[in-house]
């Protein structure tokens, strides 16, 4: 008995460490600017940034551009192939995941989430 629990302890620390490993560039992946995106370009980052209202989202099939502008100030177009969220032309800020693609000098975001702190305040 004593050994089939050692046995299934060690199949269960295996898996997790299988799905820390894969999801590793999710967890760790640091949120920079635009600029040293740019500069380690293919590297999976986070960039933390608000919508450029005065440029137009740009939709086609399965993908939509828009262009942010980071913390720094500095605005990029950025390539997201799914689905726009919800509320995404009202948002206060966007969290993009991805890589700096220097063919194209885009930004490519395998997810993009929005933050829009006023959701978030208690009513008074």
């Amino acid at each position: 008995m004593r050994l089939r629990t050692i046995l299934i302890f060690i199949i269960g620390l295996a898996f997790l460490i299988a799905a820390v490993f894969f999801a590793s560039d999710d967890i760790l992946s640091p949120y920079v600017p635009f600029k040293e995106a740019k500069t380690s370009a293919g590297t999976y980052v986070q960039i933390i940034g608000k919508l450029d209202k005065s440029v137009p989202v740009t939709h086609r099939e399965g993908e939509f551009t828009f262009t942010a502008i980071d913390r720094d100030g500095t605005s990029l177009r950025v390539l997201h192939r799914g689905t726009k969220p919800q509320n995404f032309e009202h948002t206060d800020q966007v969290v993009m995941l991805g890589r700096y693609k220097t063919d194209g000098d885009i930004f490519e975001a395998d997810k993009v989430l929005v933050k829009c702190p006023s959701k978030y305040r208690r009513q008074e």
